[in-house]
């Protein structure tokens, strides 16, 4: 068995290391180091202790972060440390409960009361120590820890049972505040001095000599900067641009491009998650269907009279049989009750699709609602693809208000707006971001012995460029032989110091370290919650496809029926209960699922259940609600499959 690093001494070494740093404010050093053993020891029982550490930091960065959408990022870290462990169960409660303070998200306050609950049975962080064994200075500290934990889920639900406003469309942007100008006089002084030179010296002041730049650096910064500078020049020579994105973990992978490297994160780092099919995946509609919400004046039809049309088509039926799956030939009915619905469904229709979360699932569902309400007046699914009808949202035009009523309930349910926080993350990595933009261009000579500054410096107002530093080759007189200088915005750019790294020669991978380990966690707990959901959909998926097999046997039963006489029908509730009679000789999964469905059913639940405890029970059922009458198990079907869609979307 491996030593644990707590026992090895050049793991003691490293944590102490590391704690130094972060006693001194160090945080980068810090979190490098934990990051590192994080990845040297995730399989030892101890790994607990570094993940703890690390979150640990993320607090100290949280609390030191003017801005809110930074100290959010950061505290979201702290939640994917703390979360892996029960242990830190307390921990990560404080930090989900921050979280939800924060954005006055539900989402959070649930989940923060949720890991306080987890928590008050947490005696030791590493589950070492029963109650009994505590010594009385122990017992103190965790009484106090589990107070604090009894008024934090204290909170927590009632803000959950207030319905807690998001406040994340309301948060406003952080702007940092300007600082005053130092040296105010002496860019006056240079702008005159400036404005005095000859515009070929101006010009010429636009080539850096590489040779001397690097005499230069060294000068100042030693060998060490002179090192650091050489590696930048080959860089920007071998791979013609300046910037470069770097993973951060040990694997230190130098990608183009924000995608490339965004992509490696999710396939190489991410919590391990991966849908186990295609059919877990959401698939977004496709424009077409999406741009005809927005078309038309979804006025109720007149079901009768557009059938008899559909079925005795008049010579003209071209005029209302339209390719785009609508006409406004098509009769119309006074209904105001239906035409108030109509237009409550397209507007939640065009939020959800502004939203970017109209799935093809929620179309699918949206279609069964006419076809199946048109295939009882006796119009084929063949009929409906003909007349294009499938293929736009305003197919429901035809439906009763009961149906309508029914989609705009589900549809006034689905949540648009996000309680994650996701947008505050990007923002922060934004704000982060915004420091390495590239404003000025710098190129070189074919010789790549001068460095060429932007021209455009010769000018005012020079517009910020967005190419991620592109590097290209000049020759330097021709480059510069028709830039006018008509400006001073080389002076600016000459004094800025904002832009300047006080820390050079600094190792690339200590750049922004923290927020990109921050982004990093944050992206693992994401994942991980995804995961969660996606396998209670897995679940749902299952008995969605149960109600599909009960459907489809009463369908079956209505096609034998048109050649008997009514004595020999069989009632659909009896159907069921010979149905699962017979699966449960061959129980699986799909068996649980499908004996799941049909309990609800014929129990008329209001709600999906997915637990199934007794079979014996179940059997027992069918004996019970076997004279369940038709009507009653179509309604239970319907509700039951509205409930799952709901659920799914």
């Amino acid at each position: 068995m491996e030593t644990s690093f707590l026992e090895d001494d050049e793991g003691k070494l490293r944590l102490a290391t590391a704690k130094g740093f972060l006693a001194n404010g160090n945080h980068i050093k810090a979190l490098e180091i934990f990051e590192d053993m994080i990845l040297d020891h995730s399989e030892d029982t101890n790994a607990w202790y570094l993940r703890l550490q690390q979150g640990k930091v993320f607090e100290e960065l949280a609390d030191n972060a003017e801005n809110p959408d930074v100290k959010f990022a950061y505290l979201l870290g702290s939640v994917e440390c703390f979360s892996e462990d029960h242990g830190s169960s307390p921990s990560c409660a404080h930090s989900l409960y921050r979280l939800a303070g924060q954005i006055g998200s539900r989402f959070y306050y649930k989940k923060s009361e949720e890991k306080a609950k987890q928590g008050l049975s947490v005696t030791h962080p590493d589950g070492s120590a029963s109650v009994s064994e505590l010594s009385l200075e122990e017992q103190i500290l965790m009484n106090e820890k589990n107070s604090g934990l009894n008024d934090l889920i204290e909170v927590a639900e009632s803000m959950i049972a207030l319905g807690c406003p998001i406040q994340n469309g309301e948060t406003k942007v952080w702007e940092s505040k300007k600082s005053t100008d130092p040296l105010k006089n002496e860019k006056k002084e240079l702008r005159s001095f400036w404005l005095g030179l000859d515009i070929k010296i101006k010009r010429d002041l636009l080539k850096v000599s590489i040779e001397e730049l690097l005499s230069f650096t060294e000068g100042v910064h030693n060998r060490k900067g002179l090192e650091a500078l050489e590696e930048i020049l080959t860089s920007a020579r071998e791979d013609r641009k300046w910037t470069f994105w770097m993973c951060r973990t040990l694997c230190s992978k130098k990608f183009s491009s924000a995608e490339e490297c965004r992509n490696h994160l999710e396939q190489e780092h991410d919590a391990d998650f991966k849908p186990s099919s295609e059919k877990d995946m959401v698939k977004r509609i496709g424009k077409n269907w999406a741009r005809k919400i927005s078309a038309g004046a979804w006025e109720p039809v007149d079901v009768v009279a557009a059938v008899e049309m559909i079925k005795n088509p008049l010579a003209d039926v071209k005029t209302f049989k339209s390719n785009s799956g609508w006409s406004k030939q098509w009769p119309l009915a006074v209904d105001e009750e239906r035409r108030k619905l109509l237009k409550e469904i397209k507007s939640f229709l065009m939020l959800i699709r502004d939203h970017k979360i109209l799935s093809s699932s929620i179309r699918n569902w949206l279609i069964s609602f006419p076809v199946r309400h048109l295939g009882k007046l006796e119009v084929s699914e063949q009929t409906l693809d003909d007349f294009h009808l499938v293929e736009t949202p305003q197919s429901i035009c035809f439906l009763e208000c009961h149906d309508l009523i029914h989609i705009r309930d589900i549809l006034e349910n689905i949540k648009c707006e996000r309680d994650d926080g996701t947008d505050l993350v990007c923002r922060a990595v934004d704000s982060f971001l915004d420091r390495t933009r590239v404003n000025e261009k710098m190129d070189f000579d074919p010789e790549f012995s001068i460095l060429l500054l932007d021209k455009r410096l010769l000018k005012s107002k020079c517009a910020p460029l967005d190419d991620e530093g592109t590097v290209n080759v000049f020759d330097p007189d021709n480059h510069y032989a028709e830039a006018h200088a008509k400006g001073d915005d080389f002076i600016s750019w000459l004094v800025d110091y904002s832009s300047v790294d006080k820390f050079f020669p600094r190792p690339i991978r200590e750049h922004n370290l923290d927020i990109w380990v921050a982004v990093l966690r944050a992206v693992q707990f994401t994942c991980r919650t995804l995961g969660t959901k996606y396998a209670k959909k897995v679940q749902v998926l299952d008995y969605d496809a149960a109600l599909t097999v009960i459907e489809n046997l009463c369908k079956s039963e209505d096609e034998r029926r048109r050649n008997l006489q009514e004595e020999q029908w069989n009632r659909y509730a009896s159907l069921l209960c010979d149905r699962c009679k017979q699966s449960v000789t061959g129980y699986s999964l799909g068996t649980e699922s499908l004996l799941c469905a049909v309990r609800d059913v014929l129990e008329r639940a209001s709600y999906p259940t997915y637990d199934f405890t007794d079979l014996k029970d179940c059997l027992d059922l069918r004996h019970e609600r076997k004279s369940l009458s038709d009507d009653l198990v179509l309604e239970s079907i319907m509700l039951l499959k509205l409930m799952v869609t709901y659920k799914v979307h």
